[in-house]
């Protein structure tokens, strides 16, 4: 499948996941067609950034003043700029699929019994959920337009749903029960981390502190 071919489908997959997230992909041909489209993402996000460090407008959380040494601050806030978009896109994203479809996978099939297909469908089917985001990150550039990405977030969560039924034929609840019980397992995880390491991390006399507020 071409270039125009992907291209499309990640487009499409924005209005009709439904019919869209019925391609058969392994991992590779996965990651094959996330980075055609996260390069893409990654050239709008430069593009759309550059534009506005020209302007000396707000980009991102870095604001650029319309004084004499802007032209300093762009030349700090542009390189800044094409790293973040080379780890967002091409490194972040990536490996926050592999993660995010491994442990979807293990809670749908191996603890929830929800579906038995392989980690390959589950991979495609977390891919094709973060078209949304790739395609316009950029937006979190702009002011009082950053907002709409909370929108693209949301969709996000919905095409998996029905992108992980639609790859491991199953239903939509079965697809949104895994989903929801993973987000309930990795919040007890961190929480029994925290707890557990807090005390390492605390000042003694801090964290030796008894309800009355005197060292223990």
């Amino acid at each position: 499948m071409g270039y125009g071919a992907d291209l499309r489908r990640a487009w499409n997959l924005l209005w009709n996941p439904g019919k869209e997230s019925k391609a058969s992909m392994n991992i590779s041909k996965a990651l094959k067609f996330y980075y055609e489209i996260g390069v893409l993402g990654m050239v709008l996000y430069w593009i759309v950034g550059t534009l506005l460090i020209g302007a000396g407008l707000t980009i991102g959380s870095y604001y650029l003043p319309m004084m004499p040494y802007k032209p300093l601050i762009s030349y700090i806030v542009f390189p800044l700029l094409v790293f973040s978009g080379i780890f967002y896109f091409l490194i972040l994203i990536p490996i926050g699929i592999a993660i995010d479809a491994l442990l979807y996978h293990i809670v749908g099939k191996y603890l929830l019994n929800a579906w038995n297909g392989n980690y390959d469908r589950t991979f495609a089917a977390v891919t094709f959920s973060e078209m949304p985001m790739v395609l316009f990150f950029w937006l979190v550039l702009i002011p009082f337009v950053r907002i709409l990405v909370a929108i693209f977030a949301f969709w996000q969560v919905v095409i998996l749903i029905i992108a992980l039924a639609t790859q491991q034929k199953t239903t939509r609840t079965n697809a949104f029960t895994a989903i929801l019980a993973t987000l309930i397992l990795a919040l007890l995880f961190a929480f029994m981390v925290m707890a557990f390491a807090v005390p390492y991390f605390l000042p003694y006399r801090l964290y030796h502190i008894s309800s009355f507020g005197y060292p223990v």
